[in-house]
């Protein structure tokens, strides 16, 4: 394994080229540079910013987030948080919203609303390698770190942490919906609102 010490804006550059969970550092660059898929754990790449001082915990590591399977959904449920969710996507107010903090937590309230027992199951086996993304108390989120900026899901017993890029708000997002079993054509509309351009 080779470490490379980059500045932080190239780091948080490489961080937001994540398309999915589970790709590593290697991964991302990987692709960037056009270069072939690589295996070899030895030959793994883990890039830390220049401002941490080494932390083992800013490394970028993407494969820090577990899905666990979860119960079965009905077609009727999944067909019913769809419905939801596009509801919540096409209406003026979420439209014209402008903070990706306030469009996360518009999604995941609906989520939760929409299929409790299944949110909960999402919300559980999604974690990153040192984190805790979702908790249903905000002590819990904070003992991962006072800079997490934990927030309530409106109108649920649910926290999140909110300290996160556009990037890794997706990536939860887009965690807690393949858990949940929704379609892989609604979570690319979901991630059209957290695209940076």
């Amino acid at each position: 394994m080779k470490i490379i010490e980059v500045d932080e804006e190239l780091y948080q550059y490489i961080a937001s080229q994540t398309r999915s969970i589970g790709e590593s550092a290697s991964d991302i660059l990987r692709r960037l540079l056009s270069l072939p898929v690589h295996t070899s754990i030895v030959n793994d790449l883990i890039i830390t910013s220049a401002e941490t001082d080494q932390k083992p915990k800013q490394a970028i590591n993407v494969k820090e987030v577990n899905i666990k399977t979860t119960k079965k959904q009905s077609i009727t449920a999944i067909n019913q948080i769809v419905e939801k969710v596009q509801t919540l996507l096409n209406s003026t107010e979420f439209q014209e919203e402008s903070k990706a903090v306030v469009r996360f937590l518009a999604i995941l309230r609906v989520l939760y609303r929409t299929n409790p027992e299944s949110f909960a199951q999402a919300t559980e086996s999604l974690q990153g390698r040192t984190r805790v993304y979702f908790a249903r108390d905000e002590a819990t989120l904070l003992m991962a770190g006072n800079h997490t900026k934990p927030k309530q899901i409106p109108d649920t017993p649910y926290w999140v942490i909110t300290n996160t890029n556009s990037g890794r708000k997706m990536l939860m997002l887009e965690g807690a919906m393949q858990s949940m079993e929704l379609p892989e054509t609604l979570i690319d509309e979901v991630r059209s609102y957290f695209t940076v351009n």
